[in-house]
């Protein structure tokens, strides 16, 4: 490019024909910014700013703010949105895990749970049965019985805690329930509940479970009682049978029957893990009780599972192999409710009579049961 000068007087006061070399663009740049100065004085005059403020209200949020070169770059953008994409795919999965899933594989934990701890009650009344069984009338010291309970169901790590459970003892008391009473009136014995005709006491276990049906298993005079929401029934009956024994032209009915009565100290534990129910057998004797002209067998029962001890009789009198008839040979009822304030303490009394026995082959058993950990 040809740069185009002129000679122009120095107007500074230089020596006469002494020019200086001056570009033709610098110069006239020099003009312009003289006439401004001219026109708009930087000082004394009055300062426009009718510009400068209407630049600054009218574009005050789109001139003044940049745009970020961030957002032209479609590859984060993409990354982003795959990032959410991927993060509501992992929710929606989540949900359906914790919503469906779960409940299924805690309702078989709890299931399952309750499976085992049926099979160990079951343990704990054969046990006892047997130890009765061995040590009546004998001679052999009894051996002692520890029995473990799971109080709790299994959980799902993270997503659901273990459903934990309640294991509870109750002494036999005098006048509290549950109670098992028996009477027969013998030609030459007497059976009341002033002596070997009362007994009681419980071992309760409580699952209150979220998922499957909360349920109760009680050891109950002997008899171990299922009871849930929808009902109950004794799934393991006591050791009680009624046959007629035939010798000749005579015919008897015979009755056996064993009771058991639990003492010890009342006690409650629960949490997760085992617990164990330790017993001892601390007595247990059999008497004969006979009538030649038969005479009636009552049973009274005081407990909260009136309806499971009631559905039990009905089916062992009238499935017996003495071929019993209902209101002829024996009678069931009335079943009474006894409504307390709230229904944990309502409570129902029974009785159950058996006519015509001549023979009682009567049975009882006093254990001693502690709930714990280690041996006491």
């Amino acid at each position: 490019m040809v740069r185009t000068t002129k000679r122009i007087r120095s107007i500074w006061g230089g020596k006469k024909g002494v020019f200086q070399t001056i570009p033709e663009t610098k110069a006239l740049n020099m003009f312009q910014t003289l006439i401004r100065l001219l026109q708009k004085p930087p000082f004394g005059g009055r300062m426009d700013l009718s510009e400068i403020r209407n630049s600054y209200s009218g574009n005050s949020v789109v001139g003044r703010i940049k745009r970020s070169p961030r957002w032209n770059d479609d590859e984060g953008v993409a990354s982003t949105i795959g990032t959410i994409m991927s993060l509501l795919v992992f929710l929606t999965f989540m949900g359906m895990f914790t919503n469906q899933f779960v409940p299924v594989w805690m309702s078989d934990n709890e299931s399952a749970h309750m499976a085992t701890v049926v099979q160990q009650m079951i343990y704990l009344k054969s046990q006892v049965d047997g130890l009765v069984a061995d040590y009546s009338n004998s001679l052999l010291a009894p051996t002692p019985v520890f029995v473990p309970i799971t109080l709790h169901a299994q959980g799902i790590p993270i997503f659901a805690a273990p459903t934990a459970g309640i294991l509870q003892f109750g002494s036999q008391s005098t006048t509290g329930y549950p109670s098992f009473n028996a009477t027969f009136v013998g030609d030459e014995q007497t059976l009341s509940t002033n002596d070997d005709g009362h007994a009681g006491g419980y071992v309760d276990f409580y699952a209150p479970n979220r998922y499957y049906v909360e349920q109760h298993l009680t050891y109950d005079c002997g008899a171990l009682i299922l009871n849930q929401s929808d009902g109950e029934y004794i799934i393991a009956g006591l050791q009680f049978s009624v046959t007629n024994i035939v010798a000749g032209a005579d015919t008897s009915r015979v009755v056996k029957l064993t009771q058991v009565s639990m003492l010890g100290l009342d006690k409650t534990v629960g949490g997760t893990g085992t617990k164990g129910i330790y017993v001892d057998l601390l007595y247990a004797n059999t008497n004969a009780y006979e009538s030649d002209v038969g005479a009636d067998l009552t049973f009274t029962i005081v407990s909260k599972h009136g309806n499971a001890w009631l559905t039990y009789f009905n089916k062992a009198l009238n499935n017996s192999m003495a071929g019993l008839t209902y209101d002829t040979d024996f009678s069931i009822g009335p079943l009474t409710l006894h409504d307390s304030e709230g229904t944990q303490n309502d409570y129902y009394t029974l009785t159950v009579t058996i006519k015509d026995v001549n023979v009682l082959d009567h049975t009882h058993a006093t254990i001693l049961v502690t709930l714990g950990e280690v041996a006491p």
